[in-house]
């Protein structure tokens, strides 16, 4: 089907994954060409990022060595000049490229009493600008450690990737009252089923095969909504 689901009762709160979810790329990737387009890191940064989207794609992504390697690369930027970069990176890539009908979704969700709660590998700091234009009501993704107005290292818990989204997401439901069971999550990616088995209802968005599979026998929804018209001119990034 095209069409986002509709509940007969709201749930408690939508967990929400990002890239492929929302949109049909990668944010990291997104925001290391921006950097790279303005000087700030090198050509084999936006190569790597590029390389470990393929791999998140099919579900192999080594979550911990990205974040160390991303975090090396850009730590002598400043954190606000990379949340300036960051907007600009939504403006730009991110808010063109989200699937059709996904702020009219979490719009009514939300108007209906439903939390909703990006949770994402991808940087805060590359996430935030999204979460606001959707007006979530939080956002979870890898702690970082800033010091002096650089981020300077992962901080404590794992990576929120994997079995990590679910710790996160269990962690910020638990703080709340809320149960898994009256929770919904959305997700794309074979490494997001440990959070999608955990909720009361899941839906997957254009999965692959092995995620196809997984939710025709747990009786998932699926959802495949179409992928707005990019310019060419903001495929390049020109």
């Amino acid at each position: 089907m095209n069409e986002w689901p509709t509940y007969t009762r709201a749930p408690a709160v939508a967990f929400v994954d990002v890239d492929g979810t929302l949109l049909a790329q990668t944010t990291t990737y997104l925001f290391a060409r921006i950097l790279r387009r303005r000087g700030l890191i090198k050509r084999s940064f936006v190569l790597r990022a590029m390389y470990h989207g393929l791999q998140h794609r099919f579900g192999h992504l080594d979550y911990g060595r990205l974040v160390a390697f991303g975090l090396r690369s850009i730590a002598t930027i400043p954190t606000v000049e990379l949340e300036r970069i960051a907007y600009d990176n939504f403006v730009e890539f991110v808010r063109p490229r989200l699937y059709e009908g996904v702020v009219e979704h979490f719009t009514a969700l939300r108007r209906a009493g439903t939390a909703v709660v990006l949770v994402s590998s991808s940087p805060g700091i590359v996430i935030e600008p999204l979460s606001l234009f959707l007006g979530c009501d939080d956002t979870i993704t890898t702690p970082v450690v800033i010091e002096r107005g650089r981020l300077i290292g992962i901080g404590d818990g794992p990576a929120c990737y994997g079995e990590g989204k679910l710790y996160w997401a269990e962690r910020w439901a638990a703080a709340r009252g809320i149960t898994m069971d009256e929770a919904v999550a959305y997700a794309d990616n074979w490494s997001d089923r440990a959070l999608l088995q955990r909720v009361g209802k899941a839906v997957v968005v254009r999965p692959h095969r092995r995620l196809r599979r997984l939710a025709h026998e747990k009786g998932w929804e699926i959802v495949r909504p179409r992928r707005p018209h990019v310019s060419r001119q903001r495929s390049l990034g020109g």
